[in-house]
């Protein structure tokens, strides 16, 4: 499944953490560079020893952004993924 197929509109959110925000920006670059989707927001968060990170995109399929949290999940430094799927227009 390509990371670039045509999406309904609506948003995906991927919050997950990370030990520190340079792994959590590492996570995020990589994640930009691989897809199409337009960014609609970022946010990191410390939350007591981690770092809360939360990346919405726009365009992107449901396919294509289970395969971007697939990619995000094995990213070095990530602890935990959480997707989320908006529909609706953003």
């Amino acid at each position: 499944m390509s990371l670039a197929e045509p999406a309904p509109e609506g948003l995906q959110v991927f919050v997950f953490a990370t030990p520190h925000p340079h792994a959590a920006l590492a996570a995020i670059d990589d994640a930009l560079g691989r897809t199409t989707g337009e960014l609609a927001a970022l946010r990191l968060k410390p939350v007591g020893r981690i770092v809360e990170a939360t990346l919405t995109l726009r365009g992107l399929s449901a396919a294509a952004a289970q395969s971007l949290a697939d990619l995000l999940a094995g990213h070095v430094g990530v602890q935990s993924l959480r997707l989320e799927h908006l529909r609706g227009r953003p």
